[in-house]
């Protein structure tokens, strides 16, 4: 008895460093990498509009990045906005591709997107607000875009993100939070522009293009007051101290080049300020001091590691904290001692419940869901056997929750 008792104790520590080892290698969904491989469609159309100058419309294109083999049906999208002054720049930039490719690694999907540029023979004061303007009409048809689109590109439409360099930023933040009455007097003059939800295909005009967060980099708006409470959706702000090309305070952009054509812009420092001045507490700002604009990148426009990996750490942090799934106080108990947990977990076929905090011999009835509160499965049975079997379902985010003499109990698990 000793010596199976010994087999067994053995088999369990070789199963425990197994388990290490596995949750090392697989992590922890949005959080870390838990995929190897990404898959990109290229070139897919999601807009048509005329740029600046123009008699005839430009067809807007997105490249979609997402997990090879992911099976989840609805997953978080990050829409990604290159920067280039409005004038030039491509939606498959360095950092941008890099950008979503490591988010899709992570288990989100991506798509970088295009937007309309302004001819170099056209820039001028008036010009570039009107191109800034019209760039934003184009982030809110991408978002709109995807949400007609959810089912086709599996995409869960209560996740997603905006992210920005320099004028990508300035296009998403004026997308996200400038309406009609606080369009600049420019995109009212011959040809009217239109309202900044007008632009897009007819068959996704009647979709919502608010979502769920962005991430800023170096950006900056024309007036801090577009922003409001009403319509306020977390932001993640990153900027150099030193910028000169879009100013970390306030001024003029490319104040030592042209100032005299570029808008006046605020800052991530004002709209800091700004927002907690009107009681917003929910952002993020992160001040690099000594750094200038686009500092994760080198004058031939390559990466530099480090200080992109500092970019991506804070953009990944923002991301997972910002995801919405339902209210964890239908699901969860955020009592600890309410709390359970199971291993493995991540978990492939089955997991074993940890039964300390419960009664193996009293009879409880057991509900997993999915991440919109969904009861996927529901069984009443005792726990002489705490061993689950979900293998039959699909990669995500899952909750546990068990009812026994009156008493809850919930845990979480990702399915991989």
């Amino acid at each position: 008895m000793n010596n199976f008792k010994n087999i067994v104790f053995t088999g369990f520590l070789v199963f425990l460093l197994g388990l290490g080892t596995l949750n090392a290698q697989i992590g922890d969904r949005y959080a870390s990498p838990v995929f190897d491989e990404v898959t990109t469609l290229s070139e897919i159309p999601f807009s048509s509009a005329v740029r600046v100058g123009d008699d005839t419309p430009t067809t807007l294109y997105f490249d979609f990045y997402e997990p090879t083999g992911d099976t989840l049906t609805a997953r978080p999208l990050v829409i990604t906005v290159f920067g280039g002054a409005f004038v030039a720049g491509s939606r498959d930039y360095i950092d941008m591709v890099t950008y979503c490719t490591r988010l899709a690694e992570h288990g989100y999907v991506a798509a970088s997107i295009d937007y309309r540029l302004l001819s170099f023979f056209s820039i001028s004061a008036q010009n570039l607000v009107r191109d800034a303007y019209m760039a934003a009409q184009d982030v809110s048809s991408a978002i709109r875009f995807f949400k007609a689109h959810s089912a086709e590109y599996r995409i869960d439409t209560n996740n997603i993100f905006l992210l920005g360099n320099s004028a990508g930023s300035i296009a998403s933040l004026h997308a996200m939070f400038m309406t009609e009455e606080e369009r600049p007097a420019e995109t009212f003059e011959s040809p009217d522009l239109g309202g900044i939800h007008s632009s897009g295909f007819a068959e996704y005009a009647g979709f919502s293009p608010r979502v769920s967060g962005g991430v800023i980099h170096w950006g900056g708006v024309m007036d801090t007051t577009v922003i409001d409470s009403a319509e306020y959706v977390p932001i993640c702000m990153i900027h150099g101290t030193e910028d000169a090309t879009v100013p970390y305070d306030s001024g003029y952009c490319f104040s030592s080049l042209a100032s005299f054509i570029m808008p006046f812009m605020y800052g991530s420092h004002p709209i800091a300020n700004y927002l907690s001045s009107i009681g917003i507490e929910d952002y993020e700002f992160h001040p690099f001091e000594g750094e200038e604009h686009c500092f994760y990148l080198n004058s031939f426009y390559q990466l530099i590691g480090d200080k992109f990996d500092s970019c991506f750490n804070i953009t990944r942090n923002f991301l997972y904290h910002h995801l919405q799934f339902p209210d964890p106080s239908s699901i969860q108990d955020h009592s600890p001692n309410n709390n359970i947990s199971l291993y493995p977990n991540p978990v492939s076929r089955s997991f074993t419940l940890c039964t300390d905090k419960l009664d193996n011999g009293q009879t409880c009835h057991v509900e997993i869901m999915n991440t919109f509160g969904q009861v996927i499965k529901s069984e009443s049975r005792d726990l002489s056997n705490p061993v689950f079997n979900v293998s039959d379902l699909s990669s995500g985010i899952y909750f546990i929750r068990i009812n026994q003499k009156d008493d809850l109990f919930t845990g979480k698990f990702i399915k991989k």
